[in-house]
């Protein structure tokens, strides 16, 4: 079906609706409902077209709600992901200290240091 819209010099088809944003194309069907009822034409397909629109924004607001959750959750995700992997570095890091340090033995130097002698 091909709706015809008036134009300065007469009337051409819709061919692409997909260039006009939802709200932009209600208006226009409303127009042309507008038009077919003051010249007495049948206006079931404008009011089809309508109900059609209207479904679609509906569904576009669902999508957009569920994609909103989507970025939620996996912003939520990456941040605990960040934090798990920051604490296994850090009990990596004080793993690895400890054992260098238990590792490394004290100089005797240092244990024993030498016994002064009175003149």
């Amino acid at each position: 079906m091909t709706l015809q819209l008036p134009t300065h010099n007469g009337t051409h088809p819709q061919k692409s609706t997909d260039s006009f944003t939802i709200p932009q194309q209600k208006e226009r069907l409303e127009n042309l409902l507008y038009q077919k009822v003051q010249q007495g034409e049948d206006i079931s397909p404008c009011i089809e077209a309508l109900h059609y629109l209207a479904s679609k924004q509906t569904t576009q607001d669902q999508l957009q709600v569920m994609w909103a959750e989507v970025i939620k959750e996996r912003s939520a995700f990456n941040s605990l992901q960040r934090v798990i992997i920051t604490a296994f570095a850090i009990l990596g890091m004080i793993a690895f200290l400890n054992g260098t340090f238990r590792s490394v033995k004290p100089s005797a130097a240092v244990v024993n240091p030498p016994a002064v002698q009175p003149h």
